[in-house]
């Protein structure tokens, strides 16, 4: 529209009204285009039928791989020499593609949704740095250490010369270890443990089973046994679809039907965090100030909680990371919040030094702790009792990554370890035995965004970056408009 023959005033009038709209058309690429582009999406971050995460959820297109380190024990018949400490070798990783399944999901009336999770593992022979059928390792024997502790936690000296008379007379053990032993067997199928075998038959031949006394129903002894391919293992979850708020979607809200685990007191021991696989978008101020991030690990029977360790940049994707730092498997030394994560009563706590977490109440009492791999992080004392570790934070840290708008993880590095605590539990078997933590295997899980995932979410961020963009160029014009009509309303179109 030209206004070649309008008056003066109109002129001005006209120009002012088209400054007027630039600032408009500024606010709206600034503040409402983006608001339109973030509820649009936001629709997708939610779990209901048909929406984006939950159809990832369910089929991830996303490849998740469990590389597994088996610690090879060298030594064992040094055990009891002092001048002489374990000394182990890491062999591995066996590589394994990890598939997630849910079973019987379904939704609840409160914003919820209940399911199972089967998880199956599937060997990448070329991936791997060894030979999972044919590989053997000397490991502690865990079974053993386990009845040890039992007979050490109830106290009862008929009990422990009952065992003692068990043990010598049937020949049920080989020393402490289980010697030369299959990785494929001590991990999947099973290792023959004559011990567990004849606990079982005592046990079925009693009346009552005494309380606290829990053993695995396994064939043999195995880390993983019966694991694979079950839907039973993981548990129940119950967690928020963020059909309330996009703000709680993925939240655990109970774990086999409760909100705690009786394991640990308080705070540790609530079901909360997110299981990893779906996580709810971040704020603007979240993102602007990241805080701490809950992650619920089952294999823990806890949430764990990392710190927020900065910016993450995958294929120019942009998001943030958090690492697990020495507050992860602290016992009350260092952080008073992380005391109830010992095991032991209250005003015993803490027993142990920092760096390992007692996962017995789990794993059918054994006497296992977790570490992150190498002890890295741990209390020298634990690294100082073996040797043929060496833990460096790039190999060994724990660290989460996710695209901040979307909750989507980016890049997962889930290191944990498991250890066997080993000491003269009171036992003929264990005489003698030092008291000291070696480690069995560790397990690293691995997610990294594929190309096609992070195309689809750099889509996302350039339409909401191109809003601010636009409303940045109008308001450069804007600012110009306004100085040309200033001028020209002052000194051209006079009156």
């Amino acid at each position: 529209m030209c206004c070649c023959n309008c008056s003066n005033t109109a002129k001005k009038v006209w120009s002012f009204m088209g400054v007027v709209l630039i600032f408009g058309l500024a606010a709206f690429f600034g503040f409402g285009f983006p608001a339109i582009v973030d509820s649009v999406a936001r629709q997708e971050f939610v779990m209901k039928p048909g929406t984006e995460v939950y159809e990832n959820w369910m089929n991830s297109p996303v490849p998740m791989f469990m590389d597994i380190y088996f610690w090879d024990w060298t030594n064992p018949n040094e055990i009891t020499n002092p001048a002489v400490r374990p000394n182990f070798v890491q062999k591995g990783p066996y590589v394994f593609k990890e598939v997630h399944e849910r079973i019987n999901a379904s939704f609840n009336n409160d914003h919820t949704i209940t399911f199972k999770q089967k998880r199956t593992w599937q060997y990448v022979p070329e991936q791997s740095g060894g030979d999972f059928y044919t590989d053997r390792v000397t490991t502690p024997h865990t079974i053993l250490m386990t009845v040890g502790k039992l007979v050490a936690e109830m106290d009862d000296p008929t009990l422990g010369d009952l065992v003692n008379i068990i043990l010598n007379n049937n020949d049920l053990v080989d020393g402490i270890t289980y010697k030369d032993v299959l990785v494929r067997d001590i991990l999947f199928d099973g290792a023959e443990d004559r011990l567990l075998a004849a606990l079982q038959n005592l046990l079925a031949l009693l009346p009552e089973v005494p309380e606290g006394v829990e053993l695995p129903p396994w064939d043999g002894f195995g880390y993983f046994i019966d694991r694979n391919t079950s839907a039973e293992y993981d548990g129940i979850f119950r967690m928020n679809t963020g059909t309330d708020s996009w703000t709680n979607t993925g939240q655990m809200r109970t774990w086999n039907d409760e909100p705690t685990v009786p394991h640990y007191r308080g705070l540790c021991g609530q079901v909360r965090g997110s299981t990893g696989s779906v996580n709810a978008p971040m704020t603007s101020a979240q993102t602007r100030d990241p805080d701490d991030f809950v992650l619920f690990i089952t294999d823990l029977c806890k949430a764990i909680t990392l710190k927020y360790d900065g910016d993450f940049v995958l294929n120019d994707l942009e998001g943030k990371v958090w690492v697990g730092d020495d507050r992860v498997f602290d016992n009350g030394h260092n952080f008073p919040e992380t005391e109830c994560q010992c095991t032991a009563p209250q005003d015993q706590c803490p027993v142990l030094k920092p760096g390992l977490l007692d996962v017995s109440g789990c794993k059918f009492g054994a006497p296992l702790k977790v570490s992150f791999p190498h002890f890295y992080l741990a209390d020298p004392s634990y690294l100082n009792a073996v040797t043929g570790l060496s833990p460096m934070p790039q190999s060994h840290q724990f660290r989460y990554a996710l695209h901040p708008f979307s909750g989507v993880p980016m890049s997962v590095n889930g290191r944990l370890q498991y250890n066997v605590h080993v000491k003269d539990y009171g036992l003929d078997a264990t005489r003698g035995v030092p008291d000291v933590m070696l480690p069995a295997f560790w397990v690293e899980q691995r997610v990294l965004l594929t190309q096609q995932v992070i195309d689809d979410l750099m889509y996302i961020d350039t339409l909401r970056s191109a809003g601010h963009i636009t409303a940045f160029v109008l308001v450069g014009v804007g600012v110009i408009a306004f100085g040309v009509a200033l001028y020209f309303s002052i000194f051209v179109w006079k009156n």
